[in-house]
């Protein structure tokens, strides 16, 4: 009795071991620049289900054609904000946009009008309020990461850590 006990914990402990290995590789395969073969447009996103709550103007964003903030969720209780910015093409995406994405997104996104590249839509792009309990309500970053799929820009709403997740959920569906 006391072998076969043994025996179940060495497996269960291999199981646990062998996914969160396997979690560990999916989670460092996530890109931030990624290809495709589609050029998308804004319409491509609402045939997801994608919901716009406002679109920018997007003067001062070179090179972009449209600038929407929207939520996203597989589930309508797990939506997320996004900001889909989309490029003629990837080429453009990357060289004329990426600049404006980094600086928006992150721990240290720039989030005051005085520092900001292109202030259109940047009130939408910080929230207040700390992390609970942490006692901390001034105004954070409302995107941790962002990607660019193709000829797209999405900066993603969440920590840095699990924003690129949630971009990488979006481009999932958005390729499906």
């Amino acid at each position: 009795m006391r072998k076969i006990f043994i025996n179940l914990m060495v497996l269960t402990l291999l199981i646990i071991g062998c996914a969160s290995q396997n979690s560990e590789s999916v989670k460092s395969t996530l890109e931030v620049v990624s290809t495709s073969e589609k050029v998308f447009t804004i319409d491509d996103f609402y045939s997801m289900g994608f919901k716009k709550n406002k679109s920018y103007d997007v003067t001062g964003l070179e090179g972009a054609s449209d600038a929407v903030l929207g939520f996203w969720g597989e589930k309508k209780s797990e939506s997320k904000t996004y900001e889909i910015r989309i490029y003629d093409s990837h080429q453009n995406a990357v060289s004329l946009g990426e600049s404006f994405a980094k600086e928006v997104t992150g721990n240290d996104a720039v989030i005051k009008s005085s520092q900001s590249s292109w202030k259109e839509g940047l009130k939408d792009r910080r929230k207040s309020g700390g992390p609970r309990g942490s006692g901390d309500s001034g105004t954070f970053p409302r995107y941790g990461n962002y990607a660019i799929h193709g000829n797209v820009i999405m900066l993603c709403e969440g920590p840095e850590e699990i924003a690129l997740e949630n971009c990488w959920d979006l481009i999932n569906n958005l390729s499906n």
